[in-house]
């Protein structure tokens, strides 16, 4: 983020109606989502007031989006007869000025909506229900979302889906997915898996959770990984063609350099490796096959693999081990599949 949009600790919002326009905010950057979590937490009427503020917002959103309106409710003339909304400031500077302007604008949409409230909550229509898209082992599926946005399955993966006025959430229980994220400005885009988050607004990104570390890849645009360690809040926005995990309890490695190939190679059923071990292309190999391939000599341990393998086609890949890497496989049992060392 540019140095010239970043606050201060004494610029940081003070009320319910500047978080949420700071939040709105495309240059919202992850050290402030950090604040505004320990804002909440300092208080529980924070929480309360900031989750009514974020109802009030969305419902004169839906007001602006109703098509049966054929006239404002409130007349023009009307219209200074709405309560003044007030601001506090702790500092008159200009940067203060500058991000006081959406709040106010914010806190006279919560002062309409305050006063037909009764009507919105008769008119308008509750959030749509969770949607869980699942794919069978072997699978890939592309599902398009009612926002525009689109979701690219791998192999055994089952996500959860629930869109609200002010957030598109998505719980990834087990799988990989790539999203191709619609911009919404007013509705962020949440990937919860595991001990963290993913959140972005408009971009493309991947989320891995095959039962261990989850793994989150930034193709394009810019998220937020959140999670929790040891008591304590962690944030990293990471730039594009960036790589973090983090663990099942919320420790965050650092970010790393994404390779380009392997993150687009699974999304057409291929997997690129570059000098990585041969138990790393087995782990992904048998996501996509009920058929286990194992390593069953001490002397694979150390075996390091550079290729492009198709996911779904173990023969071929028993065929290449052994031409490139004098690797021999023995079938045991219909499922299984040891490998050995040598051509005895």
């Amino acid at each position: 983020m540019n140095s010239s949009t970043t606050l201060q600790p004494s610029d940081m919002p003070t009320s319910a109606e500047e978080w949420l326009a700071r939040l709105l905010s495309p240059d919202c950057s992850s050290r402030e989502h950090a604040e505004f979590e320990d804002w909440l937490a300092s208080n529980p009427s924070n929480a309360v007031a900031y989750a009514e503020t974020e109802r009030l917002h969305a419902a004169v959103a839906a007001l602006r989006e109703d098509a049966q309106l054929g006239k404002p409710l409130i007349k023009p003339q009307e219209v200074h007869h709405l309560p003044t909304p007030t601001v506090t400031r702790r500092q008159s500077d200009r940067r203060r000025q500058r991000r006081a302007l959406p709040a106010m604008a914010l806190a006279a949409s919560v002062a309409l909506a305050v006063g037909i409230f009764t009507w919105i909550r008769v008119q308008t229509p509750s959030p749509s229900d969770s949607v869980r898209y699942a794919t069978a082992v072997g699978e890939q599926e592309t599902v398009q979302l009612p926002d525009g946005s689109a979701l690219v399955l791998d192999t055994n993966t089952v996500v959860v889906v629930s869109f609200e006025r002010s957030l598109r959430h998505l719980e990834l229980q087990h799988g990989r997915l790539q999203a191709n994220v619609a911009k919404d400005p007013n509705r962020p885009f949440e990937v919860v898996s595991g001990a963290g988050s993913v959140r972005a607004l408009g971009t493309t990104f991947q989320v891995e959770d095959y039962g261990g570390e989850t793994l989150v890849r930034l193709i394009e645009g810019r998220v937020a990984v959140k999670t929790h360690h040891d008591g304590r809040r962690q944030a990293v926005e990471l730039q594009p063609m960036q790589t973090i995990s983090y663990s099942p309890s919320g420790r965050l490695s650092s970010p790393r350099t994404l390779d380009a190939d392997y993150a687009n190679g699974w999304l057409s059923g291929k997997l690129v490796f570059k000098e990585q071990p041969l138990s790393d292309l087995l782990t992904e190999v048998n996501r996509y096959s009920s058929s286990q391939i194992s390593i069953a000599d001490d002397a694979l341990k150390n075996v390091r693999i550079s290729g492009i393998f198709d996911a779904r086609d173990q023969t071929a890949l028993i065929q290449s081990l052994r031409l490139g890497w004098n690797i021999r496989a023995k079938q045991a049992g219909e499922k299984e599949i040891y490998l050995y060392a040598g051509d005895q």
